[in-house]
């Protein structure tokens, strides 16, 4: 599953020729600092949803001249979620001759801060993605383990497999970044990058299937019941996703690509209407509520009822003994 990402700079862009060339989902830039807006990010943002690609947007962090705080609310400003949206993405690649203890303290207060916004614009607690490449994360941040839970968006050129740093594991990362700033990408008239989806398989294990688990395990439904939420991608978890495919009209396969996982981010389960208690339909209950209120609404089912039970010439009998007509 293939995408690509680009910023104003890279020139105008068809989203429609970028999604009819088989790209399933794309970025684009946002924000940058806290005085830096994309100008055509607007436009970018509402073409893409048009085109029927799932989209996601990006903040270029500034770790030392902007405030983290301030940068995440300029993000939320600029940014408006919607169901079907992937999630908000930190971009990390650049220190400002910032420490590293700075960098990392104004990671958790952008990320905090943008989590708490979608939390009350959307409802959900959704965890930003972070893009950084892993010279920068391992030699320049040190290779920091407070992340380890977010999704990994990770820039590894010229390589099948990315080099994930050992703070999210082996195999733990979301979004590959395999060629960067070329051109000829359809769709797109300057420059641009690509990416591809990590597919999570049957029989696959790790971090993000437990992930995977715990969502279905959260909807509190039999259908989608995982079984153990223990990183195993077994029979169970595989059962309990194909039943949330089916329910959610999306490609029944088992595979989780970029349109099932942003649906099980983004879903809601249905609301079960109350049930009316009915008394269990006994002859006794029969005479109650015929006895009693004559708009009973349950009266006919009663009578209904007591009619399928006995002969026509018993309920005859009976009817007319109930009201003293024998």
């Amino acid at each position: 599953m293939f995408g690509i990402d680009v910023y104003g700079g890279d020139g105008a862009v068809n989203w429609t020729t970028v999604k009819n060339s088989g790209k399933m989902f794309a970025f684009v830039k946002a924000t940058e600092g806290v005085t830096i807006k994309d100008n055509v990010f607007p436009q970018h943002w509402s073409a893409m949803k048009k085109a029927g690609l799932i989209r996601g947007a990006y903040h270029y962090f500034h770790p030392r001249t902007s405030d983290p705080v301030q940068q995440a609310r300029e993000f939320l400003k600029t940014v408006k979620l919607e169901p079907g949206d992937l999630p908000p993405v930190l971009d990390i690649e650049t220190t400002n001759g910032a420490s590293t203890s700075t960098i990392v303290n104004g990671m958790k207060l952008w990320l905090l801060e943008v989590m708490k916004g979608i939390q009350q614009q959307t409802g959900k607690k959704i965890k930003p993605i972070i893009y950084t490449y892993p010279n920068f994360w391992i030699n320049t941040l040190g290779n920091p383990s407070d992340f380890a839970s977010f999704p990994l968006w990770i820039a590894h050129y010229g390589v099948d497999t990315p080099w994930v740093p050992s703070s999210w594991g082996e195999g733990n990362w979301m979004i590959h970044q395999y060629q960067g700033d070329i051109s000829n990408i359809a769709g797109v008239s300057g420059r641009g990058d690509l990416n591809k989806f990590n597919l999570i398989f049957p029989g696959n294990k790790g971090p993000r299937v437990r992930d995977i688990q715990q969502q279905l395990k959260d909807f509190n439904r039999p259908e989608f019941n995982p079984g153990s939420v223990n990183g195993d991608y077994n029979q169970e978890t595989q059962k309990a996703v194909v039943a949330f495919q089916k329910a959610n009209n999306l490609q029944a396969d088992g595979i989780i690509g970029p349109k099932t996982w942003v649906t099980l981010l983004w879903y809601t389960p249905p609301k079960t209407p109350p049930q009316t208690q009915i008394p269990d339909l006994t002859l006794i209950n029969v005479a109650k509520y015929y006895q009693g209120n004559p708009t009973e609404p349950h009266q006919d089912k009663a009578i209904n009822w007591l009619e399928s039970q006995i002969t026509k010439a018993t309920f005859d009998d009976f009817f007319q003994r109930w009201n003293g007509l024998k």
